[in-house]
């Protein structure tokens, strides 16, 4: 959830041992800060000190990554100009300029016009803008729309209204004498409310120092369960390298999708080098034998809520009045779980209902229905909802559907009701083996 406060450039930004800057700003609100500076050389100093630069090529640059979108407003409240770009948006003012001794640089009157499909970065609830002649559709992945332009620099897929955009890109512009670059590569989605369930990008920059092209600096950015990640070069009054090229890979309704996109001049070896090709082995779940999600108890009257990202899961503990624990998905069959006032226990999982923990404790699955209804839906199309069920409440996860989140009641073994905020309440009527027939005709039933 975004912080209330506006926060600073700073208490959003991490410096990685690698030297690399990493920005979390999902939804955050980021007020101005220090915009005014007695000559170049004391900008530079603070652009070491505040987004790990460093003297290179004739000036000063640096790289950085960024997970999520940001707006930046002024200590009032007023809307302040947001670049989307961490490097500008941490040495302008709230008008957009810089004051360098006695001179102010509007950036915003720098801002380059040769490419108008960049847009701000991420920034707020700002788009990637493409004119429809830009893209052209070239055909149909993973039930999703692909579209592309022909520079190789954006492929973009549609479901529905909702975009997923993979993008790269090269800019640079010199205004009242300040030069200032930034290259790199993004993936985001907009126009709806389902996130990426996982995102990766691979990216190298080629550059000609004492060779043709060679790879300058590379490195990957990943984040999950988010609209934004970018991963970026930068520099002020320094080389720039000719070419960024990167592989963006996402996880998106529940489908992967992969591109190969490229901005700059020259530096062509990028078609030959070696790129990933297969997707990071943690995005895709484990089934196992039990469904884990729900909850469990130890046969007293109190239970534990189990709930289950890809591989890992955490475990609530606080009807216990113990903190929450963590553990990974090992096999069909098999778990792990850390417990931090206690320690790490194996578990092994039997059906129906059963994790048998290596301690010799033994936790049973609370099913308050004639099957359990945790787990995904679907209505016979490709879009899946997602059901968990509480001991008497249910909430259905339709962002597939782009559709807001539905909770509901258990009746009793074999009703439950659920309203939708879009549509109306229906009754579900449960039926074996897996099967929910609501009450306006349409059917659900349990995939595997």
């Amino acid at each position: 959830m975004p912080t209330q406060d506006p926060l600073t450039m700073r208490q959003v930004r991490t410096i990685r041992e690698d030297g690399e800057a990493e920005f979390v700003t999902r939804g955050e609100v980021i007020q101005p800060g220090r915009h005014s500076f007695t000559s170049q050389e004391e900008l530079n100093a603070y652009l070491v000190e505040a987004l790990g630069g460093k003297a290179e090529r004739g000036g000063i640059g640096g790289y950085l990554s960024r997970k999520g979108k940001y707006v930046r407003r002024s200590a009032d409240g007023a809307q302040a100009v947001t670049f989307g770009d961490p490097v500008l948006d941490a040495i302008s003012s709230a008008a957009g300029t810089l004051v360098i001794g006695s001179q102010t640089i509007d950036l915003l009157a720098g801002r380059p016009s040769v490419n108008p499909l960049r847009r701000a970065g991420g920034a707020g609830d700002g788009v990637v803008v493409y004119d429809a002649p830009a893209l052209k559709m070239t055909g149909i992945v993973s039930d999703a729309e692909r579209w592309a332009t022909d520079d190789g620099s954006y492929v973009e897929y549609r479901i529905r209204n909702g975009r997923l955009g993979f993008h790269a890109w090269k800019e640079n512009y010199t205004i009242a004498g300040y030069g200032y670059w930034s290259m790199g590569v993004e993936i985001s989605v907009w126009d709806t409310a389902t996130n990426f369930e996982a995102a990766r990008i691979t990216s190298v920059d080629y550059m000609s120092v004492d060779a043709p092209c060679e790879m300058f600096r590379g490195g990957v950015a990943a984040d999950y369960n988010d609209n934004y990640v970018d991963r970026m070069d930068w520099g002020i009054h320094a080389q720039q390298p000719e070419r960024v090229a990167g592989v963006c890979q996402a996880q998106w309704h529940h489908r992967q999708f992969a591109d190969l996109v490229t901005a700059g001049d020259g530096c062509l070896r990028y078609k030959s080098d070696t790129w990933p090709t297969v997707f990071p082995t943690d995005w895709t779940a484990i089934i196992t034998a039990i469904n884990l999600n729900g909850s469990w108890t130890d046969g007293s009257n109190r239970s534990a809520a189990i709930s289950v990202t890809r591989r890992s899961f955490s475990i609530d503990m606080s009807a216990f009045g113990r903190p929450t624990a963590n553990g990974t998905v090992v096999g069909y069959t098999s778990i792990t779980a850390t417990f931090p006032d206690d320690r790490t226990y194996t578990g092994q999982l039997t059906q129906p209902k059963t994790i048998t923990w290596s301690n010799g404790s033994t936790w049973t699955k609370i099913v308050n229905t004639v099957f359990d209804l945790n787990g995904s839906w679907s209505d016979g199309s490709p879009w899946i909802a997602v059901i968990y069920e509480g001991p008497t409440s249910l909430t259905v996860d339709m962002s597939d559907f782009d559709r807001p989140t539905a909770h509901g009641s258990i009746i009793d073994s074999s009703t439950i009701t659920v309203t939708f905020p879009d549509a109306q309440t229906y009754t579900g009527t449960l039926q074996g083996p897996k099967t929910i027939r609501w009450s306006n005709g349409s059917t659900w039933t349990k995939k595997a």
